[in-house]
C-alpha cells in the first residue's frame, strides 16, 4: 500500500521536475531494533519511482559497515543526500510530517542549479578555515524546523568544510538528552555552540562568524553574539 496519496505523488513529480541532474540517495536501515526503518524505506522507494533523476540505494547498516563508515553514518534510519561526490548531508529518522518537506527541498537543492544561499553566506562559507558539524534536532510536527534543517543542509551542500545532520529528536532520545534538547528546532554546532529556534540565515551566519572568531570554551548560545551587536 502506497504511503503517498495519488495527489501528493503528482505534486512531488512536479517538484522533481525541476531537477537538472541526478541526485544520489543512500539509505541505511536494518531489520532488527529499528521500528521506523521499514517506513523510511517505503517512503524513499516511492520517491525513487517519481523521478528518473533519483538514484536510490538501500544499504544494510549491520552488513554494509564499510560503506557506512565512509558515509559517516552512525545510526539508523539514515538518509544521505548528494550529487554522488560526498556524504555531507544526512537525515536521521523517518522523513514524515514537516521533515518530509525538508527532505524534498534538499533533494531539489542537490539536483538543481538555482541559488539557495545569499552572497554573504557564500562568502562566509568560502572563507571558512575550520570544519563545522551542524546537528539540527527536529520533530515531524514542528512547522519551524524545516527552515533550520534546510539551511544547515544547504550550507553542507555548498561547503566541504561543513557536515549537516537533521535528527528526529523523538527517535533518537539518547542523543537528544546528550545535547539537552528541550525544544525544537535546536541547532548544535561542533557540540559547542547552540541555537534555540529557527534563526534567519543572516543571523546564523553573523552569530557563527563572531562565535568562531572568539572561540570560547564551553557551551555558548549563538544568540549572545547577536545581542551584543
Amino acid at each position: 500500500m502506497a504511503l503517498l496519496s495519488e495527489s501528493d505523488a503528482n505534486e512531488v513529480r512536479k517538484i522533481f521536475g525541476s531537477l537538472e541532474r541526478d541526485v544520489e540517495i543512500r539509505a541505511y536501515t536494518q531489520r532488527l531494533e529499528c521500528p521506523t526503518c521499514q517506513d523510511t524505506e517505503m517512503i524513499l522507494r516511492e520517491l525513487d519511482g517519481l523521478s528518473d533523476r533519483i538514484r536510490l540505494t538501500i544499504l544494510n547498516f549491520q552488513t554494509d559497515r564499510e560503506a557506512a563508515g565512509k558515509d559517516g553514518v552512525e545510526r539508523v534510519p539514515a538518509i544521505v543526500v548528494s550529487d554522488g561526490t560526498h556524504s555531507r548531508v544526512k537525515f536521521y529518522g523517518t522523513p514524515s510530517g514537516y521533515e518530509f518537506s525538508s527532505l524534498l527541498t534538499v533533494i531539489v537543492d542537490a539536483g538543481g542549479s538555482g541559488k539557495t544561499l545569499s552572497e554573504e553566506t557564500l562568502e562566509f562559507l568560502d572563507g571558512l578555515d575550520k570544519d563545522l558539524s551542524l546537528q539540527v534536532f527536529v520533530t515531524p510536527a514542528c512547522p519551524h524546523c524545516p527552515s533550520s534543517a534546510v539551511l544547515a543542509s544547504r550550507m553542507a551542500l555548498h561547503s566541504d568544510r561543513i557536515t549537516s545532520e537533521v535528527i528526529e529528536a523523538n527517535e533518537f532520545q539518547e542523543l537528544s538528552r546528550r545535547f539537552r534538547v528541550q525544544g525544537v528546532p535546536r541547532t548544535v554546532v561542533n557540540g559547542q555552540y547552540y541555537a534555540e529556534g529557527a534563526l534567519p540565515e543572516y543571523m546564523m551566519v553573523e552569530a557563527l562568524s563572531r562565535g568562531l572568531e572568539e572561540g570560547p570554551e564551553g557551551e555558548k548560545d549563538l544568540m549572545d553574539y547577536i545581542r551584543t551587536s
